[in-house]
């Protein structure tokens, strides 16, 4: 069966179709974004059932998190999420879940590991296989992938090109990475599910999502042994007015600067695209706090 899945991996551009058999949503905290806008943060693991055996979600566990958006009533304002999907060699690919009200749910490979290096791609949910009576979801999913040849660690492209209308720089002032889990791969990777927290100070007179907000990242640190291979983060930067901007962010150490992607934004920051890069360091410190320094440069698609 491993050499089976070996040769139909080397197809460079496939589909997959199939179904997540997802656990509970587990709420991790609560909070009012703004007037009207109440922010669940949350988790959920499950399992995939893939139709095709050369997909990196072939017999593959998924880890989500991320944020939904509901207003007092409970109506849905937006949802992201990160998935860490693990096949059974221990080799990662990352997607963006993004929920909208309207709710065309889309899925986009941003980066992969080992086999996956490379991958780019976009789906979507097409709703559920049942519904259930218990707390645990079926939804459906279908998508195109392919393997690039692009630089390691480089995300898979978000969105349609064009010209970028605004620049900015930003100081990031965040703390450690707080874990909360732990997994330990036969392959010897470990992958350390965390969550950092910070503020964001614009250096410059120019409104910026990245400018005198809050920020919030949870992700994924990829390591084998004591050596720290790399991180994969979902950004969610609040500024002073309770608009939110979600990006991606990877960083792979030694291969480069980190790089970042807007996904999407609400408020004022709805229908942003575009990306930057980390410029390193402010200074280093000596306890565990980080003061990284980054530039971005992005547009509002109305």
């Amino acid at each position: 069966m491993r050499e089976e899945r070996v040769d139909m991996v080397k197809i460079l551009e496939s589909k997959d179709s199939g179904y997540i058999f997802s656990g509970p949503l587990v709420e991790e905290k609560t909070k009012k974004v703004k007037e009207g806008v109440i922010l669940v943060d949350n988790h959920r693991t499950g399992v995939v059932i893939s139709d095709n055996p050369g997909s990196p979600w072939y017999q593959a566990t998924v880890y989500s998190h991320g944020s939904i958006l509901r207003n007092p009533d409970g109506k849905l304002i937006q949802e992201v999420a990160l998935w860490e999907v693990t096949d059974p060699d221990g080799d990662l690919s990352f997607a963006i879940y993004w929920n909208p009200p309207s709710g065309k749910a889309t899925l986009h490979f941003v980066v992969g590991t080992g086999k996956w290096e490379g991958i780019a791609g976009f789906g979507k949910v097409t709703g559920m296989v049942k519904e259930r009576a218990d707390d645990h979801i079926m939804p459906k999913y279908e998508f195109d992938w392919k393997m690039s040849n692009k630089p390691h660690g480089q995300i898979a492209s978000l969105q349609k090109g064009g010209e970028y209308t605004h620049h900015a720089k930003s100081l990031s002032f965040h703390g450690p990475h707080v874990s909360e889990l732990v997994r330990e791969l036969s392959n010897g990777l470990n992958l350390e599910i965390s969550t950092q927290a910070g503020v964001l100070l614009g250096e410059g007179p120019e409104e910026s999502p990245r400018a005198y907000a809050t920020c919030y990242d949870r992700g994924t640190t990829v390591r084998r042994g004591t050596d720290t291979l790399g991180d994969v983060m979902l950004l969610e930067d609040t500024d002073p007015d309770g608009d939110i901007a979600w990006l991606i962010h990877v960083w792979w150490y030694g291969k480069g600067d980190g790089s970042y992607q807007f996904i999407g934004g609400i408020g004022k920051w709805e229908g942003i695209t575009g990306g930057g890069l980390t410029l390193g360091m402010l200074r280093e410190r000596s306890d565990d706090h980080y003061m990284l320094r980054s530039e971005i440069h992005w547009r509002i698609d109305k």
